[in-house]
């Protein structure tokens, strides 16, 4: 999986899980299946997904105690389905950050329904991401590109000071180099290979600018999370 999709289906019954996938992709979402948490949590290290859908009775880790984990799912939908339908189970299940709710048999076309009234409620994002503990720089459709340690290391300055240029001389230190004897033709190589990179795998233009004879700016809305980042 890739870039941004609609719907993640977290189920372990492959016959429900493929039904799932199956109507929602056909309905014009796009849609990815997985059978446990552990699969979830690397789906969604390497994309995003508006909604989740998840049957709360997973083996291993369940999806109830797996929402109680990731407190940061609680800005997507996530709509819960279980066998039991108890009570008690509805109630913590929501209280986890869950925002519907099905007992199973699903019917797919409410089901379909939910997933479109949570994305249509769901916030736009515009913001770039950039994760440094995955070395990782995310577009705001959550498609993501790799980095080397020199760009991550260009890329925590700049998203600590969205919008302010950072001097060549800051980023030259920051590379372990000094200013006096760093040849400035390295910085400018780099930054090219870099918005080629951003350009190639995410098909964008890279929202970093030169400012000549002084340094570099991010001028995007960027969020940094990880090792050093302020937030």
């Amino acid at each position: 999986m890739a870039g941004m999709i609609d719907a993640l289906v977290i189920e372990d019954e492959a016959d429900i899980r493929d039904a799932v996938v199956g109507y929602l992709t056909q309905v014009g979402w796009t849609t990815a299946g997985v059978e446990s948490v552990e699969a979830a949590d690397a789906a969604l290290a390497q994309t995003d997904a508006a909604v989740l859908v998840l049957d709360l009775a997973l083996p291993g880790e369940s999806g109830l105690d797996w929402l109680r984990r990731r407190p940061d799912l609680r800005g997507k939908g996530i709509i819960m389905v279980t066998a039991a339908g108890r009570e008690a189970e509805r109630i913590a299940g929501r209280d986890a950050g869950a925002d519907d709710y099905f007992v199973k048999p699903v019917n797919l076309v409410e089901l379909s329904v939910s997933v479109r009234n949570l994305i249509a409620r769901l916030p736009v994002n515009d913001h770039w991401q950039l994760d440094s503990l995955s070395w990782q720089l995310r577009a705001p459709d959550g498609s993501a590109v790799r980095l080397t340690a020199s760009e991550l290391a260009l890329l925590e300055l700049l998203a600590g000071q969205p919008g302010a240029v950072v001097e060549r001389d800051t980023i030259i230190r920051r590379l372990g180099a000094d200013p006096e004897t760093y040849d400035i033709r390295r910085m400018e190589v780099m930054l090219r290979r870099l918005r080629v990179k951003i350009a190639d795998q995410l098909g964008l233009e890279a929202p970093i600018v030169t400012v000549r004879g002084t340094g570099y700016a991010f001028t995007a809305e960027i969020d940094w999370t990880g090792e050093g980042s302020t937030g």
